[in-house]
């Protein structure tokens, strides 16, 4: 029986009757009476007269109780005042305290299993749908706050965030809160706010690889779009490459699409001829293009057609060439796209090897690996990434090596090339098109050789890493070219024998005779 704990009589409340019973005096249900409006709207108010000043599974399930009776009060108005928004306005605040309230619970991770167990999550789910914009931004807000897993501290609390994530799961929120996305107008601050906060309950919790998948496939097409809208928050903007960057390197065979590469292509087109206007401009435009690097990578069979067919290779090397901040992060969409070996490596339609060279590619990067030409602003980059690869051997830098120097240059088969015009190119060309390309880039390693001897205290050849096996050109040596790496760099080691600069040193005698 409902109580409300009085110690003097206030005026008479429908369905209710004062008196003392067992030493408690008050106001105590009268099943004798019926109940109405402001017998239930005197109910949620003595609920509100209680504050909590500890969260613990008791202060859970009165909070939630308190939204459940907001929730079903509000409800009850709509219906009954359907045309006179001003019957129900007061139970929509009354509401949107109630969902603000719940994010005390944020403090106390650990009882968030509880906070499933009764059924939270799916009430806070179900008002992601509600008619008051401004209650369902409560909801994602809400969420945002609880799935941050940096709060989970301990066992106890990690299991209650898995707990919730579960919960969500199964309660549909991550397809409800994508659907979200579309109903709110980033024109207005606080629904771009409420945007915002939906995209970081996704970032929260696709660590999850399984979650991860099911995220990639909700956001999929939203994300697509919203990288190239022209209108808009910018922030949101950021953060939705963010996420889908995040998303690529973990879905990428989920992502591969048509769609999601051809928007990639479009946001990414911008930087062409346009350098970033700051550090969030700087950020989105790293975010794009290492999308398109982490599809090609990791889902290539797929990806790597469509990249090609959506003429990805040509604004790429457009990229290139112009020198600027996009220059760097293109290189690394090309090292990526011809990363895995491919059948078709050599069709115009879908051969991204073949479609650098019908493009004129070589034009833009053998001057990128010299440090000539258009393409001098990403040749810093180019220069660090091959000194690490005489050091480290990185994975990142072999892909660099290898799209320099074998794939966008020679034919895996014995067929003859044909340039865009359809024309064969005789033998003699082919291979003088080989020799040329081994001519820079091993005379391109010896300078960096030369340069590093020079440094004071020398250079041990261990330390240098010149072991031919530690330099993979794989289409260099089953063309039968790997000698002439070797002789490279056992001329190299002759000169270098001792640190001294053979021709400088023969130059200084002919000077002193």
């Amino acid at each position: 029986m409902d109580f409300r704990a009085s110690n003097a009589y206030t005026g008479s409340i429908q369905g209710y009757v004062f008196t003392t019973r067992n030493g408690r005096t008050g106001y105590y249900e009268d099943p004798q009476q019926p109940k109405t409006d402001k017998t239930i709207d005197a109910i949620l108010e003595k609920a509100d007269d209680e504050d909590i000043e500890e969260i613990d599974q008791a202060a859970v399930r009165k909070l939630l109780l308190t939204l459940e009776k907001r929730i079903t009060r509000n409800a009850q108005l709509r219906v009954k005042y359907a045309d006179e928004p001003s019957k129900f306005v007061e139970s929509e605040v009354d509401l949107d305290d109630a969902i603000k309230g719940l994010g005390l619970c944020a403090a106390a991770p650990e009882y968030y299993g509880e906070f499933a167990r009764l059924g939270g999550v799916g009430s806070v789910v179900g008002l992601l749908a509600h008619e008051n914009g401004d209650i369902a931004a409560s909801a994602v807000a809400l969420l945002f706050d609880l799935t941050d897993a940096d709060d989970a501290v301990g066992e106890e609390a990690i299991k209650g965030h898995a707990a919730f994530v579960e919960a969500l799961i199964k309660c549909e929120g991550l397809e409800t809160l994508s659907q979200s996305l579309e109903r709110f107008d980033e024109g207005v601050p606080e629904e771009a706010q409420a945007r915002h906060h939906a995209l970081g309950v996704f970032e929260h919790i696709i660590e999850d690889e399984e979650v991860a998948k099911r995220s990639a496939r909700v956001l999929q097409t939203w994300l697509a779009s919203r990288i190239v809208a022209k209108k808009g928050d910018d922030a949101v903007k950021l953060y939705s490459a963010e996420v889908l960057s995040i998303l690529c390197g973990s879905c990428a065979t989920i992502l591969a699409t048509p769609e999601t590469i051809d928007a990639l292509l479009r946001a990414c087109a911008k930087y062409r001829r346009k350098d970033p206007e700051g550090p969030d401009d700087e950020e989105l435009l790293e975010n794009l293009f290492q999308s398109l690097a982490a599809l090609l990578s990791g889902a290539s069979s797929t990806a790597v057609p469509e990249f090609v067919k959506a003429e990805g290779v040509e604004l790429m090397l457009r990229c290139l060439s112009e020198g600027r901040a996009a220059a760097a992060p293109s290189l690394r969409v090309l090292a990526a796209a011809l990363e895995h070996p491919r059948d078709d490596a050599m069709e115009e339609a879908t051969g991204a090897p073949r479609r650098v060279i019908s493009a004129d590619g070589m034009r833009h990067l053998f001057p990128a690996l010299m440090g000539r030409g258009a393409a001098r602003g990403a040749v810093v980059v180019l220069v660090e990434r091959v000194q690490r690869l005489l050091g480290a051997a990185q994975d990142a830098d072999r892909q660099v090596v290898d799209l320099l120097a074998v794939r966008a240059v020679g034919a895996p088969t014995e067929d003859v090339l044909r340039l865009g015009d359809e024309r064969p190119v005789p033998p003699h060309v082919r291979r003088r098109q080989h020799d040329d390309a081994v001519r820079v880039v091993v005379g391109r390693l010896g300078l960096l050789v030369e340069q590093r001897a020079r440094q004071p205290d020398g250079l041990a050849e261990a330390d240098l890493g010149l072991a031919p096996a530690q330099v993979e050109l794989p289409q260099l040596r089953a063309e039968g070219l790997d000698v002439e790496v070797d002789a490279r760099f056992r001329h190299v080691r002759a000169e270098r024998a001792g640190g001294v600069d053979v021709p400088r040193r023969q130059a200084q005698q002919e000077r002193a005779g």
